[in-house]
């Protein structure tokens, strides 16, 4: 090969080595999560068992990101502190649980608490025992090579970005950061771009009898589930600000967009689309039986709340029976009876805005697993809000 051979091959290679470098680093999001906090915790929970536990392993845990985002989690609905999540920790290490304060006044603080002390604290208490176990499924979730199906199943169920909002149909942005966590409340959860998978209270809840063991594909299922939720909220934000919402009716429609965020990636993700699938998962199934319960409150919180006669300590009690899986539970159904009318498309487009949702039940409640109708009236004002007609 010539000289100008040479430089042109050696042109090309270092193009490339750039062009490499600049494309963006999701691969290893997908496919490889970050263990760093959990092995921490693991470290900890043998140091516990054995009585051995020091300041700096206490300190080492609490200064991982992974860590902050089980605190940040618990906050979304609640109220934790750092200095609690801490002050429950080291108590759990000892094999006690710390008669924690609320952080103060309301609804959201009292929760915090409750959910530190029913759940956060004994999980810990339980694991320091059961170390091996734990070490087990660590290993098979770092041999679990189908984490990376997780973007493409979450991005399936994504609606485009409507071409109003963007001037074309395109998909949304999904680069995630997966972790993989103990020490939190939830099973899993995604804050901002960071995502986790929580080994300790799902196997925790799963020596309980609330939940089983899970799979390698419902672990995917866990990640995709949460990855949905990025895409998801980006789409809503952006019809969000294209209106003109009070504060009254930015309540309603971050209550039915938490219905359609949770109620979506259950029902297609976890539930495969099926309803008859959900109802065999002991986690959805209790909740599930809620649902005739839940719509009415759903039919009186809004009505509440779109009337401005609500404060803000009652919007926080309303939604209450909601948290947990009560959205889950019934966005589920919802979609599931339009699905059956209107089909995957009918569910797709009743996704892309919040303000339609009861009128698009309504129209296919004779398809619901549970005999509920919104009041019509209701379901007309929603559909209009943050309209506003010039005087």
């Amino acid at each position: 090969m010539g000289k100008l051979g040479r430089n042109w091959v050696l042109v090309l290679f270092s193009t490339l080595i750039v062009l490499f470098a600049l494309l963006p680093s999701t691969t290893h999001a997908q496919t490889s999560p970050d263990f760093t906090q959990t092995d921490a915790m693991l470290d900890l929970l043998r140091v516990c068992h054995a009585n051995k536990a020091s300041r700096n392993d206490f300190d080492r845990v609490i200064s991982l990101a992974g860590t902050e985002l089980v605190v940040a989690q618990q906050n979304i609905s609640r109220r934790v502190t750092m200095r609690q999540y801490r002050e429950v920790l080291e108590s759990a290490c000892a094999g006690k649980v710390a008669g924690v304060k609320p952080a103060e006044v309301g609804v959201r603080a009292g929760k915090g608490v409750a959910g530190l002390m029913n759940d956060v604290a004994p999980s810990i208490i339980w694991g320091r025992d059961h170390v091996p176990l734990l070490d087990s499924r660590l290993a098979e979730l770092r041999r679990n090579q189908s984490i990376g199906d997780a973007i493409p199943l979450a991005r399936r169920y994504l609606p485009l970005v409507n071409q109003a909002l963007v001037g074309q149909a395109e998909p949304v942005a999904l680069h995630p950061k997966l972790y993989v966590v103990m020490g939190g409340r939830a099973g899993a959860a995604a804050i901002d771009n960071q995502l986790y998978y929580d080994v300790l209270i799902t196997e925790w809840r799963g020596s309980r009898g609330n939940a089983t063991p899970m799979t390698p594909q419902q672990v995917v299922e866990f990640f995709a589930h949460e990855t949905h939720h990025l895409g998801y909220g980006q789409i809503l934000d952006r019809k969000k600000d294209l209106l003109k919402l009070s504060p009254a009716e930015t309540k309603v429609w971050d209550f039915l967009a938490a219905t359609l965020m949770e109620g979506s990636a259950t029902l297609l993700i976890n539930g495969h689309e099926k309803l008859e699938d959900l109802e065999k998962q002991p986690d959805v199934a209790g909740y599930l039986a809620k649902v005739p319960d839940l719509l009415p409150e759903m039919e009186a919180l809004l009505q509440r709340a779109l009337n401005g006669s609500i404060s803000e300590e009652e919007y926080d009690e309303g939604k209450l029976p909601f948290l947990d899986m009560g959205y889950h539970a019934t966005g589920a159904v919802m979609l599931a009876a339009i699905e059956k009318k209107r089909g995957l498309a009918g569910v797709m487009e009743a996704m892309t805005d919040p303000r339609l949702l009861l009128a698009a039940y309504n129209d296919c409640a004779d398809e619901s697993t549970v005999k509920f109708r919104f009041e019509v009236s209701l379901a007309d004002r929603i559909s209009r809000m943050g309209v506003r007609t010039p005087r």
